[in-house]
């Protein structure tokens, strides 16, 4: 199990399409599963509902606030969870003994309300608060540190090439 927080900071979150991705899984009911962007478990609580007692679990996520929500409220055997990005999902899986044997895979590549609305993130429009803007907030350069410290030229080059990708 990841490393917990105990946190009073508990924004709720509403997965899109829910009843979509849960079709597409294919749940199987002694199946294994990934959730690699565990967010506040929406998806994650829906897979649990489908699994056996037998069934397994895995989720991550970046953010250390989504590893807190889910030391409060996922406490089941069949549930492992990772501060981590789904980059390294191949070794988690490893690490877990289950190389090979996952039946399926999700990755909600979007952000969480929780994300936007807690100003203290730095994602919101609506509410004043640092502009940090990282996924894990334990990890390299926030944004104001970031645009306090670039030249004009290297900014125009960032928007530039991240806004050519789009």
């Amino acid at each position: 199990m990841a490393a917990c927080r105990m946190t009073e900071n508990v924004l709720q979150h509403q997965p899109v399409l829910l009843a979509e991705v849960i079709v597409g899984l294919g749940i199987k009911s002694e199946g294994v599963y990934v959730d690699a962007t565990f967010g506040r478990g929406g998806h994650a609580q829906s897979i649990l509902s489908q699994l056996s007692p037998t069934g397994r679990l895995l989720a991550m996520d970046k953010d250390q606030q989504a590893i807190d929500y889910a030391c409060q409220f996922f406490n089941d055997s069949r549930f492992t969870i990772q501060q981590g990005s789904f980059a390294g999902l191949a070794e988690f899986v490893k690490q877990q003994g289950l190389y090979g044997k996952v039946d399926g895979i999700l990755c909600d590549l979007g952000v969480s309300s929780p994300q936007l609305d807690d100003p203290e993130r730095g994602f919101s429009f609506m509410r004043a608060g640092k502009l940090d803007m990282r996924m894990d907030t334990s990890r390299g350069m926030d944004a104001a540190t970031w645009l306090a410290s670039v030249s004009a030229e290297e900014l125009a080059r960032v928007f530039y090439s991240t806004g050519r990708a789009w």
